[in-house]
């Protein structure tokens, strides 16, 4: 793989799962506060609604990594047949 290519496939994959991060935090923290998520899953963790919005943004773009990745290996990175 040049080095070209491989620059493009990085970007093709952090690039979409960084926007479907920052949707899905939108979208969960409108109606989810991570302060109340705090209490009642992990009471004894001490933690401000800055960092519950930095974690969960980083669990979505975990996700949406793996998705993109999964997406690249099953689309275009496999070894390629010569005809």
């Amino acid at each position: 793989m040049t080095k070209k290519r491989l620059l493009r496939s990085v970007g093709g994959t952090l690039w979409p799962s960084f926007l479907t991060a920052a949707f899905a935090s939108v979208v969960f923290f409108a109606n989810i506060d991570p302060e109340t998520l705090h209490m009642q899953t992990l009471p004894d963790w001490r933690i401000s609604r800055m960092t519950g919005y930095a974690i969960g943004f980083f669990m979505f773009w975990g996700v949406g990594l793996a998705s993109s990745i999964i997406t690249f290996v099953l689309t275009d990175g496999g070894p390629r047949e010569s005809t």
